[in-house]
């Protein structure tokens, strides 16, 4: 059995049978010479159904943005792709050409149809090569491409694309947007993609066809000589290939909202909570039919409201936002981060941020006061006037001074409420917050660990170079640092949070310590879930134990991942 790692593009799981993706042959069949007239009027007639297609597979997608309620970013793009792609077949340019081409030369419609393609798609090329609007021009020419092949089809050039039976994942190194189309209309379940660009117009129709998806760069992978059986799990990136039939495995049903927050009982009685983050209000759109889906929202990352506005919001404003939640979900549980602007969470460029952008968190927050007090005020007018549990955690608290600063500013916006109450949280982000902890505890509720900063400064490591945070992770001084907050964690709630918790040998190795409480990426609550139940302490010890055997720590990590799919996957 081969575990392959992947990179994914729509997140899910599924097994099934695997076969190359055979492109169609195309052929411009030598014709007896025709009428240029009726030669023409067959091209009209094939663009003119090609055009119906866009149109049918453009509405298709605006049905379900309004089924999902406002709709999705990823249907927003799809529908664009498709705009463009109409607009495109009704230019007087390329209509003009193709027309000439028939009625001076005698072609074809298919020949004339491929030779202005072509030379359309030269041009672009050539001012792709030379840097003119490159990255537009390579998605145009892949979208004239396709175009050709919808109007081929209608021509009779090409024949009906169907999945070979028994088979529902396919792998192909290349498609296009018609391809990705007619593979959902024959009831593909997965399909793996050679590595291509996020902003790829067959990548932006994939994500909208909820399609469980992964790219592999290496080539030789899409040589498939036959059938295979195989596991796509996009959620963490990886195909198994001939998997054990046995082996747990739970499949994402298709076009289903994943959980938003789940409760694990583990074969040994413990307790495990996962709950998903929230930037933006958006993501719960999926979740308003039945917003009992939605028990806990594990961190709201409030600043992505500014992103959201293009402005800094008023008190009344930021009042009506959080209204708007608590009406709309009523019994779920959400601990709401302060405002945490930085460097590069500058949303809307406003000189108040960019005066203070070497400040994090509740050190930006003590330096523009008023900002921090316009949103504890409209928080708090808020939870009143729903009677929702208010739940604050400050972000990169590192000293015992700004705990008391937010108290004092809580004090006096809450001198008649004597009836109020809330639960008040510290993120621990930095090595002195690990070990400042223990004096906070008389102050606050409950700690959240934010696993992406801390890591930083324990490797001097940027956020985003994830490879080097994940080694650091498994290092003997990440190791010192989780054994100080497994103490904190005997006496306070313990939340641990950041992208490497959605690791599946990230959160082993954290269960090690006894976390119990975990932030998850939506898209992995199902796999972590399913994983959790199968691992023991006894397992997670002996995992831990093993990987601390390894010296080298870039073969820990290989290491630690490769152990990880044996107990995943058998």
């Amino acid at each position: 059995m081969r575990h392959i790692r992947a990179k994914s593009i729509f997140p899910g799981r599924v097994r099934g049978v695997m076969a190359e993706f055979k492109k169609e042959r195309f052929a411009a069949f030598q014709k007896e010479a025709q009428n240029p007239r009726i030669e023409y009027q067959n091209f009209k007639n094939a663009l003119r159904q090609a055009q119906t297609q866009l149109i049918t597979e453009k509405k298709m997608m605006l049905d379900k943005k309004r089924q999902t309620l406002h709709g999705i970013t990823t249907l927003d793009d799809a529908i664009g792709v498709l705009e463009s792609h109409i607009l495109t077949l009704e230019d007087p340019y390329f209509l003009g050409e193709i027309k000439k081409l028939i009625f001076t030369t005698g072609a074809t419609a298919a020949a004339a149809l491929g030779a202005v393609i072509s030379t359309i798609s030269r041009q672009l090329s050539f001012d792709t090569v030379n840097h003119v609007e490159g990255k537009n021009n390579r998605h145009f020419v892949h979208d004239m491409n396709d175009m050709k092949h919808r109007i081929l089809h209608f021509l009779g050039v090409q024949h009906h694309f169907t999945l070979p039976k028994g088979v529902t994942i396919v792998a192909a190194a290349k498609l296009t947007v018609s391809e990705v189309l007619a593979l959902k209309r024959s009831g593909v379940r997965g399909i793996v993609i050679g590595n291509m660009s996020d902003a790829a117009h067959e990548i932006v129709m994939l994500r909208a066809m909820r399609i469980p998806c992964v790219a592999v760069s290496d080539l030789r992978f899409f040589r498939l000589r036959k059938q295979i059986p195989v596991i796509i799990d996009a959620d963490i990136g990886y195909i198994v290939l001939r998997p054990r039939k046995s082996m747990r495995f739970i499949e994402t049903p298709i076009d289903t909202t994943p959980p938003w927050s789940q409760n694990i009982t583990l074969p040994s009685r413990e307790k495990i909570s996962l709950a998903a983050p929230l930037h933006f209000l958006g993501e719960l759109n999926n979740f308003s039919s039945d917003t009992r889906l939605v028990k806990k929202i594990g961190i709201y990352r409030t600043e992505y409201q500014i992103s959201e506005a293009g402005e800094l919001l008023s008190t009344k404003q930021l009042t009506k936002q959080y209204e708007s939640l608590f009406t709309r979900f009523p019994k779920t549980e959400i601990t709401f981060r302060l405002f945490d602007f930085s460097e590069d969470k500058n949303f809307v460029k406003s000189p108040r941020i960019e005066k203070n952008h070497d400040l994090r968190g509740i050190r930006f927050l003590i330096a523009e006061k008023k900002i921090l007090e316009s949103q504890l005020n409209a928080l708090i007018k808020a939870a009143e006037s729903t009677r929702h549990n208010l739940r604050i955690l400050i972000p990169y608290l590192s000293e015992m001074h700004e705990l008391h600063t937010i108290w004092d500013i809580l004090q006096n916006l809450l001198p008649q409420k004597k009836n109020f109450s809330f639960e008040l949280g510290a993120m621990i982000e930095t090595p002195t917050a690990v070990f400042a902890a223990k004096t906070w505890e008389p102050f606050v509720d409950f700690f959240y660990v934010g696993t992406s900063d801390l890591l930083s400064a324990l490797s001097a490591y940027q956020r985003n170079q994830q490879e080097a945070l994940q080694r650091t992770l498994l290092s003997d001084a990440s190791c010192t640092v989780f054994s100080f907050l497994k103490q904190l964690m005997q006496k306070s709630k313990v939340t641990v949070c950041g992208e490497i918790v959605g690791e599946p040998w990230a959160i082993a190795y954290l269960r090690h310590f006894g976390f119990q409480n975990f932030v998850v990426p939506a898209h992995r609550i199902g796999t972590t879930a399913n994983f959790l139940q199968m691992l023991t302490k006894e397992a997670c010890a002996t995992y831990t134990r093993k990987i601390f055997k390894i010296k080298d720590e870039v073969n820990r990590l290989e290491s630690a991942r490769r152990m990880i799919l044996d107990i995943l996957y058998g």
